[in-house]
């Protein structure tokens, strides 16, 4: 595990989180490989199991309902995701073709879905996401259905605290690959923004941190505003971390 001498205080400092709960009652415990990283999530629900390939450009991530492989691109961008469902046997895989953008990147992301022991796909959908990174975090996506006139499905934004590195915070770096982002960002979020046009649902969300002397996360708030239609919805989730040496 990530530990350190504290030599002022005489004793180990964790700098990865062994556990999290947060005010809906949903806990999380995390464990790290040699490597400090990430290996495995458990929460009330399900369990994540996490190996790394290739200096950590190949992640494999395992749960109780499919089984992923991600290929990342040397500035974060997914490559390619292929996802095995375990009650059916369907694979989905997604490719995506990056061009390099004076802001970022468009990705054409090819989604193919197979039944299971079937080398032709059934369905295939085409998606184009355009990108804009800065600092190696993506601050705005624009996703636009390639199969459907080029209808622009949605946008999203982000903002960060540049001065707080993602790779210290494992609980926030795994998120981006439960939800199958195109990209992964460096920085710990503070501020995102999501248009959804086919439901008509925007999501504005705020986080904020507490830090201790050592840059670890002890708690952690998230304050969202949901509005669909005329109904307007804002939601409070906090979070505490705790640290312990082995």
């Amino acid at each position: 595990m990530a530990c350190k001498k504290d030599n002022t205080k005489q004793k180990e400092v964790c700098k990865k989180p062994t556990s999290y709960v947060d005010s809906q009652g949903q806990f999380y415990q995390l464990s790290y490989n040699t490597d400090s990283k990430l290996s495995e999530l458990k929460t009330d629900i399900n369990t994540y199991t996490i190996t790394y390939q290739d200096n950590g450009n190949t992640i494999n991530s395992s749960d109780r309902y499919y089984d992923q492989t991600f290929k990342l691109g040397p500035e974060g961008q997914i490559l390619e995701l292929i996802a095995v469902y375990k009650s059916s046997g369907e694979v989905t895989k997604i490719n995506y073709q990056h061009i390099k953008t004076s802001n970022g990147y468009d990705a054409t992301a090819t989604t193919q879905t197979f039944r299971k022991n079937e080398s032709v796909p059934f369905k295939t959908v085409k998606n184009l996401w355009k990108m804009s990174i800065n600092n190696g975090n993506l601050t705005s996506l624009t996703l636009i259905d390639l199969d459907n006139n080029n209808r622009q499905l949605g946008r999203m934004t982000y903002s960060y605290n540049i001065s707080k590195n993602l790779s210290d915070y494992p609980l926030n770096h795994h998120q981006d690959l439960i939800d199958r982002q195109p990209f992964i960002s460096k920085n710990l979020i503070t501020r995102s923004s999501m248009t959804d046009n086919v439901t008509n649902v925007q999501i504005d969300a705020v986080f904020n941190y507490e830090f201790d002397e050592h840059d670890r996360i002890l708690n952690s708030t998230q304050v969202a505003e949901y509005k669909g239609g005329a109904q307007t919805t804002n939601s409070t989730i906090k979070g505490t971390f705790e640290y312990k040496c082995n």
